[in-house]
């Protein structure tokens, strides 16, 4: 019995030590997580819910034990935790080889006891907040193998001690925001990254020293000079060059052409001439090759073609010429075509359809001309197609979307006509600037996923079908100056993702129609020159987002609206000119901070010009941020941008019509011409020192110009014409140094014209015209002192009205001696009887010898 119990106890206690072991080795380590735990944002805790006394330690999260309980790793890869280190006690975890933190939310600085991690192999901080210093003692970590500290608000000088680590392969310190680095040769290093750094200087010479590299980039910084050729001698096993985005300047070294390993080789946007070297083919293992945006010039050599595991080739921006290798079909494993801005000329070769993995085909802004190869998409998984900005000609093949798969066709600005091709899973579209015609109600029924379509100055016909409604991811749409009429779908109001809308130059007629709903996405709106009719559209007042209103040249009537603007406090830019719109202008639009550009001109507008525009706050002060939130970016799946799209505005600038675009966020102006308003310019103009135009010409408006129309800096015209202003011209308007454009024709000014300044450039006297008070240059001289003859005369005035009255009693007494002294008019008379008969003695001898007849004399005595 006694036996039984002993065995019995035996066999308890090996059971319960192991686990009592366990508990003694990680009770300090799980102590520490539980104390750091406490130190976290509550609210991010939930992924390490786990971690409480009641479990095991090595059954929490992220936690991971070795065979005698001691914490080995410590995982917690985008955990979403959010705190800091400074109160993790590294000194309970000696065994530790592993600590992840990876993409969390951690900040505040890297403690310089986690140098106490002796063991530790692998280091992983990236993609978090950590700010400050990274601390030298890190460098005492003489076990460490891997190291990520990219993606952080890191500071200052790397510490030379971050390379004197004996046994490190990976070190990863991109995306920081250190100023300098000090490094020494690492040999066992085989991956290498300092990628968005933005430091100057030249190559880094010890990476000629790290031979086991095989990874290695250098991308976003400010390196310049000449790359060393010694780097594929020093380092042959490179598999990955990245040096995109610096200054490296001189030829792409020859040298490279020997990296027999290399898979990715990434030099974009450097300054590299000379061509892309032409043994380029020998680099058999290349699977990505990305030189855009350097000055290379030349060809598209041959020996490209030999690269058949490139699956993603960019040469774009490189300035290339010549033609596009028939070969390129040798590149069997090509997913995407990159050739797109440089000055490629001749035909798209028909082989290109010959790829069967492509699907991402960009050669838009060449000099290619040519029908489009009548093959490409059939056998091809194409996606994206980019033929912008060439001379393409014919018809878009029938079959390109025969997969099924194209989503992004670019193609404006060619010579391109007949019908769109079928394309259901078409998501945007750029075909504006050709000659495509039909009916534009089969386009947009066929293609009923469009988020984005530009089919504008092309000759689409017809009416927006009810399909038009059903475009419920629409975005944008550009179907401006094509040859479509009839009313405006009642639903067009309705698609709540549409951003941007412009049916401009088209032969709509009706009414702008109402909308059920209260929401309404649109930013921008376009509608000039259609045949519009009835009230300003009330529908406008959902519409809270509007930036931009341009219903210019319609048939648009009644009073302007004055509570509609309260709900619009984005709005930058309203044009409304050229319709029948009557009444006064509302003064509430002055609330519009926002407001750069106004043009209510040709309309039927009485009354005032309102005192409160002179706080336009966007126009007091001139802008020089483009701050357009307005702006459309056509994006590929893989991110990259194939062209810009943004807001424009046609405007009366200087005299003439001009289309603004990628500008008009620069552009404020007010323009109230050809109306019938009345009054005076209001005299607090002058403090919209920010405005670049104004026009009030063609109204009735009477007063002065405003004396401090020169502090109005930014003015570059300035039309007052055909109104009634009197006085002077100021001669602050002298000051206007950017003026280039001047009209005060047909008023009352009078007195001399300022010179001095940009006035000097302005000579053309019609500017002037039709002010019969004004004078000087590039008018006539003012004939009394440099202020004028009207000037002087009133100062004189006394001076003439003596002279008159002397004048007038002279005669009296004259006339009047005549007439009451007897003796004096006698012998007058009998002077005048002598005088004449002496006259007529010399006319009877002119009429013998010139000839003249006698009722020639009788008419020259009578008068």
């Amino acid at each position: 019995m006694e036996l039984r119990s002993i065995i019995f106890f035996v066999y308890i206690f090996m059971l319960v030590y192991p686990g009592h072991t366990t508990s003694t080795n990680n009770s300090q380590e799980s102590a520490a997580l539980l104390r750091w735990k406490s130190t976290l944002d509550n609210i991010h805790l939930s992924s390490i819910s786990s971690w409480s006394p009641a479990n095991s330690t090595c059954s929490w999260f992220g936690i991971q034990c070795d065979a005698t309980g001691h914490v080995i790793k410590l995982n917690l890869l985008e955990a979403g935790i959010k705190g800091q280190l400074h109160k993790f006690n590294f000194t309970a975890f000696p065994h530790l080889l592993e600590l992840n933190l990876r993409g969390n939310h951690l900040s505040g600085a890297i403690p310089a006891s986690i140098s106490l991690l002796k063991a530790l192999a692998q280091l992983d901080l990236g993609f978090n907040q950590l700010n400050q210093f990274v601390p030298p003692e890190l460098g005492d970590l003489s076990n460490l193998i891997v190291l990520r500290l990219n993606n952080n608000h890191l500071t200052g000088a790397i510490p030379k001690e971050l390379s004197k680590f004996p046994r490190i392969v990976q070190l990863d310190i991109s995306d920081n925001r250190f100023n300098k680095t000090e490094f020494s040769p690492m040999p066992t290093l085989e991956l290498f990254s300092m990628h968005g750094l933005g430091i100057n200087g030249r190559f880094p010479e010890f990476i000629l020293n790290c031979t086991n590299l095989k990874y290695l980039d250098l991308s976003w910084n400010r390196f310049s000079g000449p790359i060393l050729e010694l780097l594929p001698k020093t380092a042959p096993n490179l598999r990955y060059l990245k040096l995109r985005s610096n200054k490296f300047s001189g030829v792409i070294p020859h040298s490279f052409t020997k990296l027999s390993k290399l898979e990715t080789l990434l030099l974009s946007i450097n300054n590299f001439t000379g061509g892309i070297p032409g043994e380029i083919g020998a680099m058999f293992s290349l699977s990505t090759l990305d030189l855009e945006n350097n000055p290379l010039g030349g060809p598209i050599p041959v020996s490209i073609c030999n690269l058949t595991e490139v699956w993603w080739l960019n040469l774009a921006g490189s300035n290339l010429t010549g033609t596009i290798p028939s070969c390129i079909s040798n590149i069997t494993a090509l997913e995407r075509l990159e050739l797109w801005n440089n000055k490629l000329e001749g035909e798209l070769p028909a082989t290109i359809s010959q790829l069967p993995n492509l699907m991402y085909l960009s050669v838009g802004t060449n000099r290619l001309a040519g029908a489009v190869p009548k093959k490409l998409g059939q056998m091809q998984p194409l996606l994206v197609l980019d033929l912008s900005n060439n001379n393409f000609s014919g018809e878009l093949p029938p079959g390109l979307c025969t997969r099924f798969n194209l989503q992004q066709l670019v193609v404006n600005n060619n010579n391109l006509s007949g019908m769109l091709p079928s394309c259901p899973n078409l998501t945007y579209a750029w075909i504006g600037q050709n000659h495509f015609s039909g009916d534009i109600a089969q386009v947009i029924g066929i293609n009923t996923l469009l988020r984005g379509f530009d089919a504008s100055r092309n000759q689409f016909t017809g009416m927006l079908p009810t399909e038009f409604c059903q475009l419920g991811f629409l975005e944008f749409l550009d179907l401006s100056s094509n040859q479509l009429y009839g009313e405006l779908p009642t639903c067009w109001s309705n698609l709540q993702q549409l951003v941007f809308l412009d049916l401009s130059r088209n032969a709509f007629s009706g009414k702008i129609p109402a909308s059920a709903s209260t929401t309404c996405p649109l930013t921008s709106l376009h509608l000039t020159n259609n045949n519009l009719t009835g009230h300003f559209p009330s529908v406008l007042r959902y519409c809270k987002n509007l930036t931009i209103i341009d219903l210019q040249d319609n048939r648009l009537s009644g009073a302007i609206p004055s509570r509609i603007w309260e709900n619009m406090p984005s709005l930058k830019f309203l044009q409304l000119r050229s319709n029948m719109f009557e009444g006064s202008i509302p003064w509430q639009l002055s609330n519009h901070s926002q407001l750069q550009l106004l043009d209510l001109a040709d309309n039927q507008l009485v009354g005032s010009i309102p005192a409160q525009f002179a706080n336009f706050t966007s126009m007091m002060q001139q802008n020089k941020m483009f701050n357009m939130s307005s702006r459309y970016v056509l994006f590929t799946y893989s991110n990259y941008f194939l062209s810009p799209y943004s807001n424009r505005l046609e405007l009366i600038w200087k005299t003439r019509s001009y289309t603004f675009d990628r500008t008009i966020p620069l552009l404020t102006g007010i323009d109230l011409s050809s109306n019938f308003l009345s009054d005076e310019i209001p005299a607090e103009f002058p403090n919209l020192k920010g405005l670049q135009f104004l026009n009030l010409s063609r109204n009735n408006l009477s007063g002065s110009i405003p004396n401090d129309i020169g502090n109005m800096n930014a003015l570059e015209s300035l039309d007052f014409s055909c109104n009634k202003l009197s006085g002077h011209i100021p001669t602050s308007i002298s000051r206007l140094t950017f003026l280039s454009s001047l009209n005060l024709s047909n008023n009352h000014l009078s007195s001399q014209i300022p010179t001095g300044g940009q006035l000097e450039t302005l000579n053309d006297p019609s500017i002037y015209s039709n002010n019969i008070g004004l004078c000087g240059i590039p008018l006539s001289e003012c004939p009394i002192g440099s202020s004028g003859f009207r000037s002087e005369l009133n100062k004189d005035i006394g001076l003439y009205y003596t002279t008159i009255i002397g004048f007038v009693i002279g005669c009296w007494l004259w006339f009047g001696t005549l007439f009451f002294i007897d003796n004096w008019r006698i012998a007058v008379l009998t002077c005048i009887d002598r005088v004449q008969n002496k006259i007529t003695q010399s006319i009877r001898l002119i009429t013998i010898n010139c000839g003249i007849t006698n009722v020639s004399v009788r008419r020259f005595l009578a008068i």
